[in-house]
């Protein structure tokens, strides 16, 4: 049931308007139960508005639940392990219809403020009874208050009946202090008494309350006498109680947190201990139980020491951030119970329920690298954190992104989700995203690195932290083999060795002759040295270069390279690479003994048509002509061709002819020689004539009427 309402002040509603509702609840929304001397109601945490609020409801009204007032009265809330509101009050709380001690109602209604301003309210009508009677004393120690009763038989209802005064005394008092019943209400003391029972409460740090240590344990108390009068006669009824106000440590894998086993305030002359009773997160612990789940209970010098494992079911971890940095704080909803006995209490109860908190630790979140190189892809996994812990974005090198696009981003992001309710975040990223950054740091590998930032933010504080990472991972680069590349130049022909990724020192060779600094300067090249390729220019007219056609139209050049192991010598890559060039003079000393001649003849004053000359032998013309050049090719041995000796060289001559059959009068210049006359030739080592030259004829000199011109 729920009653809805707009923005209205609640508390004057609430004690006005009928109790009805048509709001249907989701089920198991709402849990109640009897547990423990205590009604509960738990509130699932995804059914809570903006605000919420616990209300009661007797015969006179229906009371707000301040926090003082909720202490004073028995009634406490809290959120249990799942993050669900609790709500608990004593059987012996203000405003429960209370049946001779033994059969318990009350009316509750829960109020929640939704996000909209609207206010939903929800009346509970619980209703317990106890099955086992109520021991001569119980003690209770919630987490906003002390409590005690204590059984006695006198009827409320005798005549002459009341509770006078309270004398609160303290060790080291001198005097104790009297108070009225009225004067310690006021003070925030709560006393009563039932049919069969006489009640103390007072919520912690109240006056009169002190701290005192048992065994080393920080515990708060107050000791009581109440005066009752009763028939003229003035009977002082001792009531005291004490509870442990310390917290609890973390001793290696456990949460460990004591108890006195006896309080010296509580306990008089003989003591009997008796068993104890243990709850973690709500559950009930069997002795197998404990055992097998790893919780323990030791005795040690009148200490009882329970220690908790933390990844027990029921433990809980409280996330928070202390100077931007992410900690960690163990916390268990314990409940204890203890029995004993002595000389004046026959059976005493000594009930606790503490929220224990170990103190804040620094945690820096595990990230495990799951990376196979050989995938290329990134695989990492960060957690575990606690169900408080959400990821709000992520940044992958420079770009902050949400979770929704980091999916559009091609980033694979997951959340893995384990049964304790905590959860861990894994990312799959390839190693070709734009986002990944890539190095090269040898032949052999390319560096992949993988810049990560996480921020996270914590419920229901909504405090942020941030994670940071680079997640690097070296793939191993294919073999790449050394390569001769070939390329044809307006001057010549380029050669590029590539290095590849083997680790081997090359010789480059052209044709037979090793490319060193000599040959270099001898022919002109050009050398280049970058990362990864060497590159060599070998002008046309370079000493390594062969020629395999001559044509009026073009010159086939060809360079035959080589690549040595210089460790195995052995060549392992080679490489024949063919040019064609325009021509258009040229002297070719070919090593068969022949030479080979493109002639532009019409340079000369006045041009010369290339079909009307001939060598020294007029009977060798050319081969071929065209408007402007003649080719000439002949053997040394004929066409007039002559041959000198010269120091250890051969030298080959003729000439290129044109005979004039007629002289021009007007040219003063005119003699009985040919008006034309073009020298070649050809040289030779004495001791081999298989080598091959080439020259241009463009760098010659033509002279009027002619001259020789002399190419070697």
């Amino acid at each position: 049931m729920c009653l809805t309402f707009p923005n209205v002040f609640l508390r004057m509603l609430l004690m006005s308007l009928p109790l009805s509702c048509s709001i249907t609840v989701p089920a198991g929304t709402f849990t109640a139960k009897c547990h423990e001397r205590h009604f509960w109601l738990s509130v699932k945490a995804s059914f809570l508005g903006s605000a919420v609020q616990f209300n009661v409801e007797d015969s006179t009204g229906i009371h707000f639940l301040s926090s003082q007032r909720a202490a004073e009265c028995g009634y406490t809330v809290v959120w249990n392990h799942h993050g669900d509101l609790v709500f608990r009050a004593s059987y012996l709380a203000c405003y429960v219809e209370n049946r001779r001690d033994t059969e318990f109602r009350l009316q509750v209604w829960f109020v929640n403020r939704q996000s909209d301003g609207s206010v939903e309210a929800y009346p509970f009508k619980l209703h317990c009874s106890v099955t086992e009677p109520l021991s001569p004393r119980e003690i209770v120690c919630e987490e906003n208050y002390m409590e005690v009763s204590i059984q006695w038989y006198i009827p409320v209802e005798a005549e002459q009946f009341r509770m006078e005064r309270v004398i609160f005394y303290r060790p080291g008092d001198a005097h104790p202090a009297s108070q009225s019943v009225k004067e310690a209400e006021a003070l925030g003391y709560h006393i009563v008494a039932t049919d069969t029972r006489l009640l103390l409460r007072g919520a912690y740090s109240s006056p009169f309350f002190y701290m005192r240590k048992e065994q080393d344990i920080q515990m708060e108390a107050v000791d009581a006498i109440i005066v009752v009068q009763l028939e003229g006669a003035s009977i002082p009824v001792e009531i005291s109680m004490a509870c442990t106000k310390n917290e609890a440590v973390v001793d290696g894998l456990h949460l460990l947190w004591s108890f006195p086993l006896a309080v010296s305030s509580l306990v008089h002359d003989l003591f009997r201990n008796g068993r104890i009773r243990m709850e973690v997160g709500g559950r009930m612990l069997s002795d197998c139980e404990m055992h097998e789940s790893g919780y323990k209970a030791t005795l040690k010098d009148l200490t009882m020491e329970i220690r908790i494992p933390s990844e027990a079911n029921g433990a809980q971890i409280k996330s928070g951030v202390i100077k931007g940095q992410y900690v960690q704080s163990l916390s268990v909803e314990l409940f204890y119970m203890h029995h004993w006995e002595d000389v004046i209490w026959l059976h005493t109860q000594h009930r606790s329920f503490r929220l224990l908190h170990t103190p804040y630790v620094p945690q820096t979140p595990t990230l495990i690298n799951d990376t196979v190189s050989s995938t290329s892809m990134f695989s990492v996994t960060l957690g575990v954190f606690p169900a408080d812990v959400s990821l709000q974005n992520i940044t992958v090198g420079n770009d902050t992104m949400t979770w929704t696009k980091a999916q559009y981003q091609g980033l694979h992001l997951t959340q893995l989700l384990f049964t304790n309710g905590s959860h861990a975040y894994t990312l799959h990223v390839p190693f070709s995203h734009p986002l990944v950054t890539q190095k090269v740091i040898s032949k052999h590998y390319r560096r992949h690195v993988l810049a990560l930032t996480f921020d996270f933010f914590i419920l229901p504080e909504e405090e942020h932290f941030s994670y940071s990472t680079d997640v690097v991972s070296d793939l191993k680069v294919p073999a790449v083999p050394a390569r001769l590349e070939g390329r044809c130049t307006e001057r010549g022909i380029v050669v590029l060795l590539h290095y590849g990724s083997e680790d081997v020192q090359w010789e480059l060779y052209v044709g037979q002759r090793r490319i060193d600094w000599e040959l270099v300067w001898l022919g002109g090249y050009k050398l280049k040295s970058e990362d990864d390729h060497l590159s060599v220019e070998l002008p046309l007219y370079s000493p390594g270069m062969t020629y395999e056609d001559l044509s009026l139209k073009d010159l086939v050049a060809k360079v035959e390279v080589s690549a040595l192991d210089v460790l195995t010598l052995k060549v392992q890559h080679s490489l024949v690479q063919r040019c064609t060039f325009p021509v258009r003079d040229l002297l070719a000393c070919l090593p068969e003994g022949r030479m080979v001649v493109v002639a532009d003849t019409t340079r000369s004053i006045p041009p010369v048509l290339p079909n009307s000359t001939t060598l020294l032998d007029s009977s060798c013309t050319p081969v071929a002509t065209d408007s402007t050049r003649a080719l000439f090719n002949f053997s040394l041995d004929s066409c007039g061709t002559t041959m000198t000796v010269e120091g250890n060289f051969l030298l080959y001559e003729n000439q290129i002819r044109y005979m004039q059959t007629f002289l021009p009068k007007e040219d003063p210049l005119i003699h009985v020689d040919s008006p034309y006359r073009l020298t070649l030739q050809c040289r030779y080592p004495l001791n081999n004539t298989r080598t091959l030259t080439l020259h241009p004829l463009r760098n010659a000199t033509i002279h009027r009427p002619s001259l020789p011109w002399k190419q070697t």
